[in-house]
């Protein structure tokens, strides 16, 4: 999707709510930014967008929707990166919305097949990373809990590799996933012994 075609979903959506600029932008951006991303001369963060997707009431995705086929515009900072991700052959920012989605939902086997779906050159390769440490930090925390050791553990080592990636690294993520890796580990060993 191009740059224009987003910001005029945008803007009719907000005119559709009948909501000043002012109404939509809150404290979260300025005025002058919105204007700017309504007439498709700035490209919204993907943070900005959620956020304006939800004063709107639209999910994120039907922003990025693709009404037909068309090649996406050059946009004037010539981005490749705001190409990939605005490209309507690019569906990493779908399944990242639905990867988010269930998240929150607390389905994290879901969540965790959508983000391992995601190519490691996506745009959104950061926020996928961090989204995935945690999501396999919680679905390992659970195995755990239910006793599938050998399962928790390979969970727990991929939310630290995740935990570890990109500009969202979290020590904390990281701490965390190499505690339980440490005490599911105690456990497999103990019931291997008990066996």
């Amino acid at each position: 999707m191009n740059p224009k075609l987003l910001g005029q979903r945008i803007k009719e959506a907000r005119l559709a709510k009948k909501m000043t600029q002012n109404e939509v932008v809150g404290t979260f951006i300025t005025r002058n930014m919105l204007s700017q991303i309504e007439s498709g001369s700035a490209v919204p963060s993907m943070k900005t967008l959620t956020y304006l997707a939800g004063v709107l009431g639209l999910p994120p995705a039907a922003l990025l929707q693709e009404d037909t086929p068309e090649a996406p515009e050059q946009t004037s900072c010539g981005s490749t990166e705001d190409e990939a991700f605005l490209s309507p052959a690019s569906s990493d920012p779908f399944i990242f919305f639905e990867a988010k989605k269930a998240y929150l939902a607390e389905d994290d086997a879901r969540a965790y097949d959508l983000l391992a779906s995601l190519p490691p050159d996506s745009p959104l390769a950061d926020e996928a990373a961090a989204l995935s440490a945690k999501t396999a930090l919680r679905l390992a925390a659970s195995l755990c809990a239910e006793g599938n050791y050998e399962k928790a553990l390979e969970l727990a080592k991929s939310a630290e590799a995740s935990a570890s990636k990109g500009m969202y690294a979290s020590l904390e993520l990281k701490s965390q996933a190499l505690l339980l890796l440490s005490d599911t580990a105690a456990k497999l060993a103990n019931t291997s012994r008990n066996a």
